[in-house]
């Protein structure tokens, strides 16, 4: 997750330097590209959590056909992702984008999508890679890629090493190449690692499995994404400075946000293997680690956001409007690391629990509610900017922790994990209950 962090971090970096409305144009591109692609990680994650219950019944050969499922749907889905974004300037246009931003905006699509079908790829294996408790191999290879972004988005925004200077294309084809290699080291990975036996599953039901747990947590995902997407084109249409300062912020707070997601990631992948050993208390035990451990470092995250943030904000641009929004929103954010901390968690929890469709009524339900509504309440409407519409996270993740952890403990997916001693007794004279055959 952190691999994922800095190559976002990179890229903003590197396109700061060509102007704030290459930044701002950069910016709504990848929030439209991350709607797209926030579908396809939400279906991966099904992936993970089958992965997961396979490896804690003993069922090896299962989780290895996941994968081969997940790699199928990768490769649906990455193709559509291409073709769609071969040339967005129509909705750039319809969602009322600066003009000034849109050029930008088109060209860093156009050209990071090359990567589209990778990144799928990349999706599918890190959760099968997750699904087992290896956490090492993805680690690498996204070191690997961050390496080769770093270089080729340099070479090619700019034109060193005799390349063309690109801008904006250049750090999107950098990215999409580093992309590319990392998805090959991964499925190398996945098939020299293969289990000796056949899977017994057959294909068919190995992608419907996926697909029951997966196609909930995609469709939250994508909504809650479009959410934000609806959200960033409200505040797109206040100016490029306002749009370039969301964007810096949300780079920033992604260092909190994604080590937070990774210790959810876990949290899920061994809450998945305790309820495949049908071990209630081990799964709520780590739980309340993962929390501790979200909790603790987001909330360190908020004090560094809320006191060093204008010079942060000074790393990534240099332009003093911009720097004085950023600084303002990394005030609003640190109001929200712990409850986004709580959120995150809590999710991914549910998820490796196999309650998925809760948790997605309750994310899509609270996101709809409280963040495109306070981009146009506060944000458009009271004249407060990205400042204003971010107000809407502090709602959002206040109100989706506390229903998310009353779900946890409360929920009726834990009455099929209970132990049998747990389970009420059956009725006096009732007929025993018969195992279908």
């Amino acid at each position: 997750m952190l691999g994922d962090t800095a190559m976002g971090l990179v890229d903003t970096k590197l396109v700061a330097g060509l102007g704030a409305n290459a930044l701002g144009g950069v910016g709504v591109a990848m929030t439209i590209m991350w709607l797209q692609y926030s579908i396809v990680f939400g279906l991966m994650r099904g992936v993970k959590v089958r992965t997961a219950h396979a490896v804690g019944e003993q069922r090896r050969d299962h989780a290895f056909a996941y994968a081969q499922a997940g790699i199928l749907l990768a490769f649906w889905a990455g193709s559509t992702i291409w073709l769609l974004s071969r040339d967005a300037t129509w909705l750039f246009v319809r969602l009322g984008i600066d003009p000034a931003t849109v050029p930008y905006a088109r060209d860093f699509l156009a050209a990071r999508t090359w990567g589209a079908l990778s990144i799928c790829v990349i999706s599918a294996m890190v959760q099968y890679r997750q699904g087992l408790g290896d956490s090492r191999n993805p680690m690498i290879g996204g070191l690997l890629a961050n390496a080769i972004n770093v270089v080729l988005a340099w070479a090619l925004i700019y034109g060193h090493f005799g390349l063309p200077a690109l801008g904006v294309k250049g750090a999107g084809y950098g990215t999409a190449i580093a992309e590319t290699v990392e998805a090959a080291f991964l499925l190398w990975i996945a098939f020299r690692d293969r289990p000796d036996r056949k899977p017994l599953l057959p294909m068919r039901q190995a992608l419907s499995e996926v697909s029951s747990l997966g196609v909930p947590t995609g469709l939250q995902f994508g909504l809650e994404m479009l959410a934000f997407s609806t959200f960033t084109a409200i505040l797109g249409g206040l100016g490029a400075h306002e749009i370039a300062a969301h964007q810096v912020a949300m780079t920033i707070i992604r260092t909190s946000f994604l080590p937070g997601i990774a210790v959810s990631e876990a949290a899920s992948v061994l809450v998945g293997r305790s309820l495949g050993e049908r071990d209630l208390a081990k799964a709520d035990a780590v739980t309340r680690t993962s929390l501790g451990l979200a909790v603790g470092f987001m909330s360190i995250c908020g004090v560094v956001f809320a006191v060093f943030g204008g010079r942060i904000a000074a790393q990534f641009t240099h332009e003093a409007d911009v720097v004085n929004v950023v600084r303002r929103l990394l005030l609003v954010a640190a109001l929200f690391q712990t409850f986004d901390a709580i959120t995150i968690v809590l999710r991914g929890a549910l998820r490796g629990a196999k309650d998925v469709r809760p948790v997605m009524l309750i994310g899509v339900g609270v996101a709809w509610v409280c963040i495109p509504g306070a981009a146009f309440v506060f944000g458009k409407a009271l004249g407060l900017g990205a400042v204003g519409g971010w107000f809407g996270f502090v709602a959002e993740t206040t109100l989706a922790s506390s229903l998310f952890w009353l779900r946890w403990t409360r929920g009726a997916w834990r009455a099929r994990y209970a132990p049998d001693d747990a389970r009420p007794a059956p009725l006096v004279g009732a007929a025993p209950a018969v195992e279908p055959a």
